[in-house]
């Protein structure tokens, strides 16, 4: 131990760290735990309490889609369905009434939404809980 006045067994390490390296290091950590607790109190903890939600969102998870009467709004409601999907299945339906007649129902089953660009098999499985089709 050196015996000079004002020193200590703090103040140069072995390792290199001065007693001012120890404290600046020790504040900065207690900073950093200080900001964890604080950030950590202020949010909201969800386990056990029920979560409000906003009733058009049920009702939009309850109800189905007709394809062929939604407007191309009501099919980008559906997961999976962008607005250029969408259009498709707007302008393929709009196709068909003028090839056909003006009352004839483009889409009465999955197999038959699988005929637009875009919408394949595995697409239309993952849409078949979100539709209903005139009968």
């Amino acid at each position: 131990m050196d015996n000079r006045a004002g020193n200590s067994d703090f103040d140069d390490l072995s390792w290199g760290w001065t007693r001012a390296n120890i404290i600046a290091c020790t504040a900065l950590a207690l900073l950093v735990l200080v900001l964890i607790i604080w950030q950590w109190s202020g949010r909201r903890h969800y386990i056990g309490v029920d979560i409000p939600v906003e009733q058009r969102l049920v009702q939009r998870a309850e109800a189905t889609i007709d394809p062929n009467t939604a407007s191309a709004a009501e099919l980008m409601t559906m997961p999976r369905i962008g607005p250029g999907l969408a259009e498709r299945i707007v302008a393929y339906r709009r196709e068909y009434k003028a090839q056909h007649s003006p009352e004839a129902v483009a889409f009465t089953s999955l197999s038959d939404l699988q005929n637009v660009k875009g919408i394949g098999p595995k697409t239309a499985a993952k849409l078949a809980p979100y539709l209903s089709f005139e009968q």
